[in-house]
């Protein structure tokens, strides 16, 4: 003889079935909750390092600004006002044309070529 299983019902399937369901569903908002939790402490290290290595760059930039100062003053005849006044010079053209490149790059976000199909096709 063979064993049968008992039957179950409609009603026991669908209580297992909801029941698997909100597990399931319990164990997605716990990871989701988790990586979350990970974005935000990543997020949070990512800026605070943003701004310890911005701090740096101004250390190093004004290290250089300093040593080109320094090597005017020591080189060359010039005195200590006339050397502080090239460096401020040579700062003000570097960021000069830092200011043209940026300013031609952000030009580029116009899509100009976007425009000019979009005109093309309006004169049609």
């Amino acid at each position: 003889m063979q064993e049968q299983e008992p039957e179950r019902g409609i009603f026991t399937d669908t209580a297992t079935l909801f029941s698997l369901v909100w597990v399931s569903f319990q164990d997605a908002a716990r990871l989701l909750g988790l990586e979350a939790h990970l974005v935000v402490k990543t997020l949070v290290m990512m800026v605070l390092l943003g701004v310890l290595l911005g701090l740096v760059m101004v250390g190093i930039w004004l290290s250089i600004t300093l040593m080109i100062i320094a090597s005017l003053y020591e080189y060359t005849g010039l005195g200590m006002m006339l050397s502080i006044c090239a460096a401020t010079l040579i700062n003000v053209v570097c960021a000069a044309a830092l200011f043209l490149t940026l300013k031609r790059l952000a030009h580029r976000l116009t899509f100009p070529q976007t425009r000019l199909a979009v005109r093309t096709l309006l004169e049609e």
